[in-house]
């Protein structure tokens, strides 16, 4: 039996271990990819096990058909955890893993050496611009290249940072999108009830943890700033809530901000949501304005849904949102910019949604789940034939 492009497949059932630092639940970017790919591989040539740091409730809960070992580790300067680190790759190589896929930072410093000297294919995973970069981490990365097989990211911009940060050969980079399948559904009209925003109000929508660097008060801002004469926007924030700039709770920030900007009434954050879908369905116009991004799970809800986009020129943004065809990209902090983009849309329902239905068109070509899930078996493949 042959491979996709004619490689030949190996007739050994390939042993695959996924090292994650933790997982809380699947609703969050990298976690939900993880889970997505977990579940989609071919079982019939993949065995996988799952080895965590530090302890998930919910993977241990979900997760019947594969090992999980937790190492209870929580800090890699304890002389303890890594001595069970050390064990745990002992283990794997006495099991006969071939290949081990690393997700997340911890695990991304300290494995790559012990797996390498093991015997062990290393694939590590980089799915943001780097924002946990430091002097000594970066030192340590570098050194970790020369026992890294491949390095996938889930991005263009997360691809250069890589090479250009972390010194990787471009050779040694694949891209591989996420994958992302909803479903288009009719607006949450008891929602916008509950929320006592008026049937005719047009409704802006931020997907996004409420943290600083996500910079939803540029959002709150140019709210502000339509002016007088034009009908109310009302911005929904569907977020779980984080510590602020000065504070314990970003929320509060945002909301003290709208007050000072007498716009409270036309502010609702909602917390976090498990489907944002239904409630996307309500928005006129979907926004990201990050400062810093991978490749955003959100934006590519938001053009799932059929809506145009306002984004900040941040990270992968520009690769999901092309300017002017399914919505609007402008400068990272600039207000006047979102406030034009927002005004520009609501101007001209045609303009709307034709960038909806564009935004609809290119995700269900460049996010197919299963296309993801091909691309991580292909490499997987490649790499245990080179092994066998």
């Amino acid at each position: 039996m042959a491979a996709e492009g004619g490689m030949s497949r190996p007739s050994e059932k390939l042993k695959l271990l996924y090292i994650l630092d933790a997982f809380t639940d699947p609703q969050a970017g990298t976690e939900g990819q993880f889970w997505l790919l977990f579940n989609q591989l071919d079982r019939s040539q993949v065995d996988p096990a799952i080895v965590l740091l530090r302890p998930s409730v919910w993977l241990l809960e979900h997760v019947k058909d594969a090992p999980i070992r937790v190492l209870n580790v929580h800090s890699l300067r304890s002389p303890g955890g890594l001595w069970r680190i050390l064990k745990i790759v002992r283990w794997a190589r006495r099991e006969g893993y071939r290949i081990a896929h690393i997700f997340f930072n911890d695990s991304a410093i300290v494995f790559p050496p012990l797996l390498k000297l093991a015997g062990i294919k290393v694939i590590v995973s980089r799915r943001d611009l780097g924002f946990w970069y430091t002097k000594a981490n970066l030192k340590l990365l570098r050194f970790n290249r020369r026992f890294v097989d491949t390095v996938i990211a889930n991005a263009l911009a997360v691809k250069s940072v890589v090479e250009s940060r972390e010194d990787y050969p471009e050779k040694k980079i694949r891209v591989i999108y996420n994958g992302l399948r909803r479903d288009r559904l009719s607006p949450d009209d008891a929602l916008r009830r509950s929320l006592g925003i008026p049937e005719n109000a047009p409704i802006l929508i931020v997907v996004a943890n409420l943290r600083p660097l996500k910079r939803i008060d540029d959002v709150i801002n140019a709210l502000a700033k339509r002016g007088n004469g034009k009908q109310d926007a009302h911005l929904i924030v569907i977020g779980e809530d984080r510590p602020g700039r000065d504070g314990p709770s970003h929320k509060a920030e945002l909301k003290s901000l709208a007050a000072s900007l007498k716009i409270s009434q036309q502010l609702h954050m909602i917390g976090q949501i498990e489907d944002p879908m239904p409630i996307l369905s309500l928005a006129n116009i979907c926004l990201l304005c990050s400062e810093t991004e991978g490749l955003s799970n959100a934006i590519i809800e938001y053009m799932l849904a059929g809506k145009p986009v306002v984004c900040t020129n941040a990270g992968g943004n520009s690769e999901l949102v092309k300017h002017k065809k399914n919505g609007f990209v402008v400068p990272i902090g600039d207000v006047d910019s979102i406030a034009g983009a927002i005004d520009g849309l609501l101007a001209d329902p045609i303009l709307m949604q034709q960038m909806g239905q564009a935004s609809f068109v290119r995700a269900l070509s460049m996010f197919n789940p299963a296309e993801m899930v091909r691309h991580h078996m292909d490499l997987y493949l490649q790499l245990h034939a080179v092994t066998t």
